[in-house]
Parts: C-alpha cells; structure tokens; sequence
C-alpha cells in the first residue's frame, strides 16, 4: 500500500493525539478521520469536517493501543499523494476526494465540491500517479 509523505518537513508541523478503539488497525502514512468520537483510517466519503489528518506511527490489533498520534494539515504543508488516474497539470488547484483507500486521491480530472485534497502540481511521470497536494481545511 501507497503511504502519504510530507513533501518538505517544515516548522509549520504539529503532531497531535486522537483516541481510537483498541482493535483498530492504523498504518504509517494513512490519512485518517473522525467517526464517532475515534480515529480510523478515512475513505473516499471523507469529508473536511471529519479529516484528522496523516497518521504518524503503525499500530497493529494485537497491541490494543487507544491512541494515535497523526500530523495536523497545514494550509502551508505539502504532501506527496498517490492517485487513482494518470496526473496532468490540468488538474493544478483542482479539489478531489479519496480513492478506494486511506492513501489514494481520486483525480478524475473535475474538482469536487467535497474534496478534501488540492493538487498542486504532478509529482513524477504522467503514469507515476503521483502528486504533490496540500488538504483544504475548514
């Protein structure tokens, strides 16, 4: 699985903690939400209200931990995103929500009311599908 990087590690950074079930697997460089009152990986209903931010540790079931620390989206931080379909420079300030999982950004190539992500430029080759993106906050 494809994992969200920060582009460039800046001072704007803050980790923070969310509380999570114990049972729930988190893995380093999903992008997480909110859903009743816990952390769990996001999907591609996420919406900027429920977006936490990217999870900072890997957390398997069998270590029942009930937290887990993630970077807070900056408006000035960048990250490396992977994405659904080829990326063009077209799709520049484009909004797009997530793919089929927690790392993954759709990019159909029309922005989307409720993205959660804003592309800033192609990352790679066209095929890489890759892209560098910052989250739309609230």
């Amino acid at each position: 699985m494809a994992t969200v990087k920060q582009a460039t590690i800046k001072n704007t950074r803050q980790l923070a903690l969310a509380n999570k079930a114990s049972g729930t697997v988190i893995t380093l460089g999903e992008i997480l939400m909110v859903t009743a009152g816990l952390a769990v990986p996001a999907t591609l209903s996420t919406v900027r209200a429920d977006l936490l931010g990217v999870c900072n540790q890997t957390i398997a079931a069998a270590d029942a931990l009930t937290q887990v620390q993630y970077i807070v989206p900056s408006d000035e931080d960048t990250y490396i995103f992977s994405t659904t379909n080829d990326t063009v420079a077209t799709d520049n300030g484009q909004a797009m929500v997530l793919g089929a999982n927690s790392t993954t950004v759709n990019n159909t190539h029309t922005t989307s009311a409720t993205g959660i992500v804003q592309q800033v430029e192609p990352y790679g080759a066209t095929g890489d599908r890759l892209i560098i993106g910052r989250f739309l906050t609230l």
